[in-house]
């Protein structure tokens, strides 16, 4: 059993060499197509905002120059009014719409400054965009060609794994799996003298010789790798 395992732990390592070979550049690449996805999302909403500024500015533009008209309108006919009823009148109307005409005044003018904050927004996260496609075009480049050159011996690998494991008891397969993750893809290692290839942790002379003859399955009882007695360490 330990041979089957040892033959397993031959395939692992090749796997995580591959793996290795990518390095983080797949999960640089994931974080950069959110990056990007969250950029262009933002991106769109001030778009959004921007015209909808420019739409209300517009609008008060228009509003702005309404109140002026009615307010020149009911200046002229102060010289048409015959008694203070009526002059008070269009004095309280032309006093509403300055009031009026003030506070579209001061909302435009606090648009007009969101639109000068969007648009300098948007310039922004357009440069920040193009420079971050470009970056990820690079590193899509490297990652496919990356995974081209090393595709079939994964897959070969992969294949040779199922195999494998096909022979190996699944009480023994499950402890392997577990300790592989724990202890960084390697889970079976040679013995080193009378120590563990793994941690170093020392070995009973009678666990070593049982190791050597293989007449025994032994795992380390401080890194719990499977161990066996070979001169080329897996290690």
């Amino acid at each position: 059993m330990i041979g089957k395992l040892k033959e397993l732990q031959i395939i692992d390592t090749k796997l995580k060499d591959l793996n290795d070979l990518l390095g983080d550049l797949p999960s640089k690449v994931q974080e950069l197509d959110q990056n990007e996805e969250a950029i262009k999302s933002k991106l769109k909403r001030n778009q959004e905002r921007l015209k909808e500024t420019v739409r209300v500015i517009q609008k008060l533009q228009l509003d702005i120059t309404e109140v002026d008209s009615k307010i020149d309108a009911h200046k002229d006919q102060l010289f048409l009014v015959t008694n203070n009823k009526q002059y008070d009148a269009l004095m309280s109307e032309i006093d509403h719409l300055k009031q009026k005409k003030d506070n579209a005044e001061t909302e435009s003018i606090t648009n007009l400054e969101e639109k000068e904050n969007l648009t300098l927004s948007i310039e922004e996260m357009t440069g920040e965009l193009e420079k971050l496609e470009t970056d990820l075009s690079l590193r899509r480049k490297k990652l496919e060609s990356a995974i081209s050159e090393s595709a079939d011996e994964k897959l070969s690998l992969e294949k040779n794994r199922k195999e494998q494991i096909e022979k190996i008891d699944s009480k023994y397969l499950n402890e392997y799996n577990r300790v592989l993750i724990a202890r960084n893809g390697l889970a079976v290692v040679s013995i080193s003298g009378n120590a563990c290839g793994g941690c170093g942790a020392f070995l009973p002379p009678q666990i070593v010789s049982e190791i050597r003859t293989e007449t025994h399955i032994h795992r380390c009882d401080v890194c719990y790798r499977f161990l066996y007695s070979d001169k080329i360490s897996l290690n």
